[in-house]
């Protein structure tokens, strides 16, 4: 499959290590000498200079062979431009970040020639509000349809999983139980298996049936209700269109902000919401403004260091969960450690939205887990797979991975030793970073 990435930058890096791991022919372009090379240095894949909208330039990349070109610069502009030259030229699949809301109707995106367009706002909004709104969580990914669900969250102290192993829970709970197919620890991703203990403060990550993962959190996590408060630090498009999801689901939402224009128009555009100019660090207003008694709180502001320390304070005040905006991956293994609940990247939720356009092997799409480079993948599996019909215990499965469900005629399964994979199956899969490739190899495999 041959890729093509306009913009050496943030988002065209994390989109290019994500899609070189599968595929050979990636080329990233920009049209500054010095973001080519540094971005060569850190790529495995093909940088160029030169500029994503010159018509001329893009042909001598071969446009008419380009099965996906993502424009993902700084410029709507630009990404726009390009894709709709890319398209003029031949190429297949084209997917622009357009980031602003002038340029779309509704969800949909006004020019035609451009099959997807991502804007990380969106994106990001859509991240924290599953976290919100699944309060024990701290990540939620659905697969086929939303029928299988992979979900993380962190051991509590008092968790029943809390100092067992897994096999010691398994065999207590029983059907009641999901299957754990990763687990973090300081800042460390790995498979468990059978003699696995969870300590407290552990992200354990749980697939299976919508149901039967939900009634699993019971014991990683103690009961939480429904948010019905929530504290949101950046009047910016983000924090004001989080604002809107929530308040159509009911809670009561204070938003603060440093700019008084900014807190302005959003007050005039956001009649349900408390609007306040102010520090979103500034203990003081945060208590004045019963920070203790808030369900939630998002830290959203253009500056990162702020985001951080603005949810230590609500979590040091009694915030049920706190959610972090952050680019920078260097921060995320940290975060838990320190008391922030989860972590958010606008740019990494753009890169993994944009990756599941690459399909190989079977693959139906992909999701980023955070920064640690692992994935989980859903696989579709034809009458030539090699791996059908023969016991998951009999099969040379990499190891670096872990098979998390299977969606057979319409029933998801927790897969056993025992399982036989079919025609027509959905798999769920786990992969640490060094196992994607040898995974998708598995089942690129035919008779």
């Amino acid at each position: 499959m041959k890729i093509v990435i306009v913009g050496a930058g943030a988002v065209g890096g994390d989109l290019a290590r994500n899609v070189s791991r599968r595929e050979r022919d990636v080329i990233v372009v920009d049209r500054d000498p010095a973001s080519a090379e540094k971005a060569q240095e850190t790529l495995d894949c093909r940088v160029v200079v030169g500029n994503g909208v010159n018509p001329a330039f893009l042909e001598s990349l071969g446009m008419a062979d380009t099965d996906l070109f993502a424009a993902v610069t700084d410029s709507d502009q630009t990404n726009m431009i390009s894709c709709l030259t890319a398209h003029r030229l031949g190429a297949k699949v084209k997917v622009a970040r357009v980031r602003s809301a002038e340029y779309y109707r509704g969800d949909q995106l006004v020019l035609d020639g451009i099959d997807l367009a991502i804007n990380p706002d969106v994106e990001a909004v859509r991240a924290i509000r599953h976290i919100l709104w699944d309060a024990a969580t701290t990540d939620v990914h659905e697969f086929a349809g939303g029928r299988v669900r992979v979900v993380g969250a962190r051991v509590d102290d008092s968790a029943f999983i809390a100092g067992r192993s897994l096999s010691e829970v398994e065999k207590a709970l029983g059907s009641r139980w999901a299957l754990v197919i990763s687990v973090i620890r300081d800042g460390v991703t790995y498979i468990p298996r059978g003699d696995t203990v969870v300590k407290p403060g552990d992200q354990v990550y749980i697939a299976g049936a919508r149901n039967a993962v939900d009634r699993a959190l019971a014991y990683v996590h103690a009961p939480v209700d429904r948010f019905k408060s929530v504290m949101i630090l950046g009047a910016n498009p983000t924090g004001q269109s989080l604002s809107r999801d929530l308040c159509a689901l009911g809670v009561t939402v204070k938003l603060i902000d440093p700019d008084e224009e900014r807190c302005r128009q959003a007050s005039e555009e956001l009649h349900r919401v408390l609007v306040l100019h102010g520090d979103g660090t500034d203990v003081e207003l945060l208590k004045s403004e019963g920070i203790d008694s808030m369900d939630g709180f998002v830290a959203l502001g253009e500056d990162e260091e702020t985001n951080v320390v603005a949810c230590l304070l609500a979590h040091t005040h009694g915030v049920g969960k706190t959610v972090c905006l952050v680019n920078r991956p260097d921060y995320v293994p940290l975060l838990p450690q320190l008391g922030v609940d989860a972590a958010v990247s606008p740019r990494l939720s753009t890169a993994d939205a944009i990756a599941r356009f690459v399909k190989r092997g079977g693959v139906v799409s992909t999701h980023s887990l955070g920064f640690s480079g692992s994935e989980i993948l859903q696989f579709h599996l034809d009458e030539s797979n090699l791996c059908l019909d023969k016991p998951l215990a009999k099969l040379s499965f990499p190891r670096d991975a872990v098979i998390g469900a299977v969606l057979t005629r319409g029933q998801v399964i927790t897969p056993q030793g025992s399982t036989r994979l079919q025609a027509g199956d959905e798999v769920v899969v786990f992969a640490l970073p060094e196992g994607v490739t040898a995974v998708e190899n598995f089942f690129a495999k035919r008779r």
